[in-house]
């Protein structure tokens, strides 16, 4: 098991969902290793997408719904400080770039009846943006305008153990 699995397992092993299935929490304040930020956001990206996102979209003859049924809290313990912030940032970038139609919408796919007009959908722009052809500061700025992210975003939380909001929203243009 490479150290990306390890980190992936331990990564589910932290989730829980609430008795009546209306949140799923992500408790990463203990046992998670946070000295390398974007292998963590990565993990967290892939395990979120896997475990959760990917049963939002629902496929229907030729239409493709988004449609979470729950919200989903990642909950990290804030003496990380910085490396909080470099991970959340890391976080968001994962969930907007071409890995989540690229190397997610296949996993979708496998699993969806309607697999070629999911994936069509998907390389079409439901997720894909704009990311990399910008300079870093413009990252958000530039690729937030995919609804189908600010969907994703407003069924995610990022919260500190004193239910502190780590996702900087200014830097958002929501």
């Amino acid at each position: 098991m490479t150290n990306e699995d390890n980190l992936r397992s331990v990564i589910g092993n932290c989730r829980r969902v609430s008795d009546d299935g209306s949140l799923v929490i992500y408790d990463l304040t203990s046992g998670v290793d946070f000295s390398n930020p974007k292998l963590i956001a990565k993990a967290l990206s892939e395990v979120f997408f896997e475990k959760d996102a990917k049963s939002w979209f629902k496929v229907n003859d030729d239409n493709i719904d988004f449609a979470p049924t729950y919200k989903v809290r990642v909950v990290l313990a804030e003496e990380h400080n910085k490396k909080l912030e470099a991970t959340v940032d890391d976080l968001l970038k994962d969930l907007q770039k071409d890995d989540l139609s690229g190397t997610y919408s296949k996993q979708i796919k496998d699993d969806s009846i309607e697999a070629s007009h999911l994936q069509s959908a998907m390389a079409a722009g439901a997720i894909r943006s704009a990311i990399f052809r910008h300079s870093e500061e413009k990252v958000y700025s530039d690729s937030i305008r995919d609804d189908l992210f600010i969907d994703l975003l407003e069924k995610l939380e990022i919260r500190s153990l004193n239910d502190k909001d780590l996702m900087d929203w200014k830097k958002l243009p929501l």
